[in-house]
């Protein structure tokens, strides 16, 4: 299996068009469920915000933990277990229990398959995946728990995950080339005045260099 098949199911550019498909038709079969998916997208909006705010502050001021080499938030570790976990439990009727648990299960494991595909990749090391997961992993739990009586005609399920393999299949590295990390480091070089944003192998560097000290 090559982990870069799962960079289009944990990205953005994926999740966000989703999360507004599910949350428009959840509210079309139910007017009961406006409440609960504008709660569900305010979730998903605040750690966007917070993955964002990572990103923009480690690039303009270098912001991070190095003992720990973390920076920032795995986005799509944060965006995996904030919607699919929330997606797989919303396909069977709230009657359904033992269903909705399966579902809910099923989509951690994708969650955490996105996740662990990030390490692999070495898009992130640990400390960032582990960062994304506490804050998606919340997100998540929020969404199961407000959109617990809501659920998804059965066909929205089969119909976007032949939309997504489509979508995988043609442009397989689309979510890898969006140009959000080029932003966030004019963003973040914009507001701390920088000429150039921070490299991440010479701030990396410097825990080589402080490790070195200790041990003498």
């Amino acid at each position: 299996m090559s982990w870069s098949w799962l960079i289009a199911p944990g990205s953005a550019l994926y999740l966000l068009p989703l999360v507004v498909l599910a949350g428009c038709v959840a509210i079309a079969r139910s007017q009961l469920a406006r409440r609960p998916v504008f709660v569900w997208w305010g979730a998903i909006a605040g750690a966007c915000v917070l993955t964002a705010a990572s990103k923009i502050s480690f690039y303009g001021w270098g912001t991070g933990i190095r003992a720990w080499n973390l920076t920032c938030f795995s986005g799509h570790t944060v965006m995996a277990f904030s919607v699919w976990p929330v997606i797989g439990m919303l396909v069977p009727r709230p009657s359904r229990l033992g269903w909705r648990l399966t579902g809910l299960v099923a989509g951690l494991v994708v969650a955490g398959l996105i996740a662990y595909s990030r390490m692999s990749l070495g898009a992130h090391p640990p400390s960032e995946v582990i960062a994304g997961t506490m804050l998606g992993v919340p997100v998540g739990a929020v969404g199961a728990w407000v959109l617990r009586r809501v659920s998804l005609p059965w066909v929205f399920t089969p119909t976007v995950g032949l939309a997504l393999a489509a979508f995988v299949a043609f442009s397989p590295g689309l979510g890898q080339v969006l140009p959000s990390e080029q932003l966030f480091a004019r963003i973040g070089m914009a507001l701390s005045g920088r000429e150039e944003p921070v490299n991440r192998k010479k701030w990396n560097s410097a825990i080589i260099v402080t490790n070195s000290h200790d041990l003498h």
